[in-house]
């Protein structure tokens, strides 16, 4: 989103025309972030209350689990981060090549 908002921002001054038009990409990278949001908010419903001796009994399974929420949820994290840099990096090539020319664009 910085990188899109950046090159808006530096080629509006250029273009004004460019600043409404090309926020699409900003609203992109928002929705990739509520995408996040949403896999936490259902990676925490897996979690379950555990007593003492359910915990002693079952510590491998808990253990298992365990690894296996943080990681779902790391992988979220780099993918979401790797789509908002994709996403910032084309909303940013399009912005300018849109101030440049402005018939590429509707």
């Amino acid at each position: 989103m910085f990188i899109t908002g950046a090159s808006i921002v530096g080629a509006g001054v250029k273009a004004p025309r460019i600043k409404t038009k090309n926020l699409v990409s900003v609203i992109f990278c928002e929705a990739v972030a509520i995408y996040g949001i949403i896999i936490a908010i259902i990676l925490v419903q897996n979690i379950d209350d555990t007593t003492p001796e359910d915990w002693l009994d079952n510590y491998n399974t808990y253990i298992f689990n365990g690894y296996c929420l943080f990681f779902a949820g790391l992988l979220t994290g780099m993918c979401n981060l790797a789509c908002g840099i994709c996403v910032g990096i084309v909303g940013s090539g399009a912005a300018l090549a849109d101030a440049q020319n402005g018939e590429l664009f509707v």
